[in-house]
């Protein structure tokens, strides 16, 4: 029998070395690098709208990024790009480096069918080990869905979910309030997935 080879074990300096010379982004989980997949013309137009909407209505403290930022994920020794991240005050980075920050207030992702088990289960649950992360929302890009967990006093995360173009919902965190047609604004939805 032939053994299988090792896999490669990188630390996070070595992962960020690399990140940087890329031609595609990776995520970094305890020392493996996952390859991203690279995202559909809905997935952006929703991300494109999110970006809008949210960020015209933030407070001058506040700004939403899209895509590019790495959150750093110490407890779990995890590097991610979340598809929005919503940052308030003066950013802090890791290790002084300006392409991944240690300190969001509220995370986005946009689901996809390759994606979605990752960011309901392993990424929500790191994500919770921030202190300074206050919501997580997730937004369906199969359906008019969007699903918020918001953090609580005591610690515990309260969801919600909002189903419709006409809805609306509030992100408490950030004072802004957006109906489902703002960010499915231009997304066909096939009649079955309704």
């Amino acid at each position: 029998m032939t053994a299988l080879p090792k896999k490669k074990i990188y630390t996070p300096e070595e992962y960020l070395a690399l990140e940087e010379k890329a031609e595609y982004r990776s995520e970094y989980d305890n020392g493996e690098i996952i390859a991203m997949a690279g995202g559909s013309l809905k997935h952006l137009r929703i991300i494109s709208n999110l970006t809008r909407y949210v960020g015209n209505r933030l407070s001058n403290d506040c700004e939403v990024l899209p895509t590019e930022l790495k959150v750093w994920v110490e407890p779990f020794n995890r590097f991610y790009y979340p598809d929005l991240v919503v940052l308030c005050g003066e950013p802090n980075f890791y290790r002084e480096r300006n392409d991944t920050v240690t300190i969001p207030i509220a995370i986005i992702e946009v689901l996809s069918t390759s994606t979605e088990a990752k960011d309901r289960g392993e990424k929500f649950f790191a994500y919770q080990s921030l202190e300074s992360v206050q919501e997580y929302i997730l937004v369906s890009q199969n359906r008019p869905i969007v699903e918020r967990f918001t953090k609580q006093k005591d610690g515990s995360w309260r969801y919600r979910a909002t189903i419709g173009f006409e809805s609306f919902i509030n992100i408490e965190v950030l004072d802004v309030r957006l109906t489902l047609g703002e960010i499915y604004q231009r997304i066909d939805f096939e009649e079955e997935n309704l």
